[in-house]
């Protein structure tokens, strides 16, 4: 068993556990929607020898906030799962899971002594059933929004070539947008353009010469998926830049006979289903979720990708050994990167 030492720099500093390459490929082969998470440069990265696969955390307050399921195949989640909870009961730290699957949530549930929340929700399209050949009126409002943004001028393309000047446009069009975003944050990651360009894809929105607006895939192997979570558009992009990039990159990806994309996670309109706790402290945490999802207008992530019409999938948060506790909040909140 081998684990990075919880006092050493993080994980861009220091490569003796797994080099980069190394490292993607990996999150490449297993990784879900925890894929960015992971390869923040924050990370450090726990290993098994005998195990094909790592554990992404960070310390915060005394406890290793693991970014996802443990990333190997699943058969093997169990055994990683446990040697990193000894490794932490010996570094005397608590555990806290963020955007675990239902399936490894209840296996922890019953093996971990694990109190479980599902709080939000993996979503899934598939681009072989594209929202714009759909009936309804949520079909019917991407289908306005794409044909507005046409009618304004905007074309899809992808981002396949070495061009310093298309490079550059595009971290453009990223740092206006983050410029632009107000009010209450939360986010996962600080988002990563051309960083680990293995099993990366780029479609990006012009109008005339200028881009408009970008969208960011990660290859997801062992779902035969792409992860979807980075859209992001100019202050002046035309009506619907959005939905056309979501809907032009679908319809690539159909032509590759591609039947998943991957989005999340996405806060739920409200908590789902509470193992493990306690009356009180489930009400008291229920309460607590409706406040900070107000707060932070939770619902607005959601709302945009509800009208695409995916399939859902629950996303929970785990904490082994009932290790609910003040401390552990906050650390889930330091890496939430919660700002106001």
């Amino acid at each position: 068993m081998s684990g990075k030492n919880l006092l050493e720099s993080p994980l861009i500093d220091e490569t003796e556990l797994l080099e980069r390459k190394a490292l993607v490929n990996l999150v490449r082969k297993w990784a879900d929607v925890n894929t960015d998470g992971i390869l923040d440069s924050n990370c450090q990265i726990f290993t098994d020898p005998d195990i094909d696969g790592l554990i992404a955390y960070r310390v915060e307050c005394g406890n290793a906030v693991v970014f996802g399921d443990p990333v190997c195949a699943a058969e093997d989640k169990p055994e990683l799962a446990k040697a990193f909870q000894q490794f932490c009961l010996v570094h005397e730290i608590g555990v806290v899971y963020i955007i675990a699957s239902p399936e490894f949530a209840n296996w922890a549930g019953q093996n971990m002594r694990s109190a479980v929340i599902e709080f939000g929700e993996k979503l899934i399209l598939n681009p072989l059933s594209n929202p714009v050949d759909h009936s309804g009126a949520k079909a019917g409002l991407v289908r306005k929004k794409v044909k507005h943004a046409l009618k304004e001028g905007a074309v899809v393309q992808e981002y396949s070539e070495d061009n310093a000047d298309i490079e550059k446009a595009i971290k453009d069009v990223a740092t206006t947008w983050q410029k632009a975003r107000l009010g209450p944050q939360v986010y996962l990651v600080q988002f990563s353009l051309f960083k680990d360009r293995v099993g990366k894809r780029w479609f990006y929105a012009k109008q005339g010469e200028k881009i408009v607006g970008i969208l960011i895939l990660n290859e997801l192997q062992s779902h035969n998926s792409w992860l979807l979570n980075n859209v992001m558009i100019t202050k002046d992009a035309p009506h619907g830049i959005s939905e056309l990039l979501v809907i032009a990159t679908l319809q690539a990806l159909a032509k590759e006979n591609c039947q998943s994309v991957t989005i999340g996670p996405v806060p739920g309109e409200q908590l789902g289903k509470i193992n493990g706790l306690g009356w009180f402290s489930e009400t008291m945490t229920r309460w607590i979720y409706r406040l900070a999802k107000n707060f932070f207008h939770l619902n607005g992530h959601a709302t945009f990708w509800k009208k695409f019409e995916p399939t859902t999938c629950s996303s929970c948060l785990l904490f082994p050994e009932k290790n609910l506790s003040f401390s552990s909040i906050k650390a889930l909140l330091k890496a939430l990167n919660v700002h106001v």
